[in-house]
């Protein structure tokens, strides 16, 4: 099965492999024995281009986004593989290799890569000011002094839509809507302008016309500062507004990866094709 990175060279202008994911596995050890919630997956994300990782939850897709910025914690670990950023700051980067207190490690989760969670209310902390948040990702990765970082804080509050955004600097995350809270995430994982963000079921939580606010902000934002985006889903509706090309996950290992416009037009495995026929717009058609 041909990968992205093949299918990236292909394509004009984004021949360029940003992250390079190959052969991965990642293991987790259980009662029952060691188990395999990522099985040998291989893939890439090209540039500037947006990659949909895409399976039913259990699939392993959230599992390799936690591998990728080496957050898998106990009894998970990353148990082969390569992992490879090509940065344009710091160079060839091997992240499976990185010692976990090595201080590119540090650069890498927030600087380089940035990931907004799933559920903002576990992503943000209940006992510190949203704008604070941003500050500190800012102060981490950046040469700023506190006011400057402030500065720059509430100016991207305002980009990503946060209304009054110099008051709302110093609300706690209670204090706003499930909208606005996602709002803070993608602004405190864009804030250091990264060169991949791996968005994990970014709109999950909220209500269709929010997450379609959400989701329009991300490729806004995107086009903007120029990253890559790695689109963690389970929902081929977002694959088809968002990605550029889709891998497809089942029980850790990827079955279909191609151009999103293929793989929605013609999908060659089962899965895919179960997947594409849960979409309420096809079961409309069906009927």
């Amino acid at each position: 099965m041909a990968t992205l990175q093949n299918t990236a060279a292909q394509n004009a202008g984004t021949s360029e492999i940003l992250l390079e994911v190959d052969s991965l596995r990642t293991e987790f050890a259980t009662d029952d024995g060691v188990v395999a919630a990522v099985a040998g997956v291989s893939f890439g994300v090209p540039r500037g281009r947006t990659v949909a990782l895409v399976g039913e939850s259990g699939s392993g897709k959230s599992v390799t986004g936690y591998s990728i910025l080496r957050l898998v914690q106990p009894p998970g670990r990353i148990a082969g593989g390569r992992i490879r950023l090509h940065s344009a700051r710091l160079g060839e980067i091997d992240i499976t290799a990185l010692r976990e207190n090595d201080p590119l490690l540090y650069k890498l989760r927030g600087g380089l890569v940035s990931m907004i969670f799933q559920e903002p209310m576990t992503a943000l902390s209940p006992v510190h000011s949203v704008g604070a948040q941003i500050c500190e990702s800012i102060l981490l990765h950046q040469e700023r002094d506190k006011s400057a970082a402030r500065a720059q804080a509430v100016a991207m509050m305002e980009k990503v839509g946060i209304p009054e955004a110099a008051r709302r600097f110093d609300h706690y995350p209670h204090e706003l809507s499930g909208g606005m809270r996602q709002r803070i995430v993608i602004a405190m994982a864009l804030v250091c302008r990264p060169e991949l963000l791996i968005a994990d079921e970014p709109t999950t939580a909220l209500d269709v016309t929010i997450q379609a606010q959400v989701l329009g902000l991300i490729r806004a934002l995107q086009r903007e500062i120029g990253c890559s985006v790695l689109m963690v889903t389970h929902d081929f509706g977002v694959v088809a507004q968002m990605a550029d090309d889709v891998v497809v996950m089942k029980h850790g290992r990827i079955v279909e990866q191609g151009p999103v416009r293929t793989v929605l037009k013609n999908p060659q495995h089962a899965y895919t094709r179960a997947l594409l026929d849960a979409l309420p717009s096809r079961r409309h058609h069906a009927t």
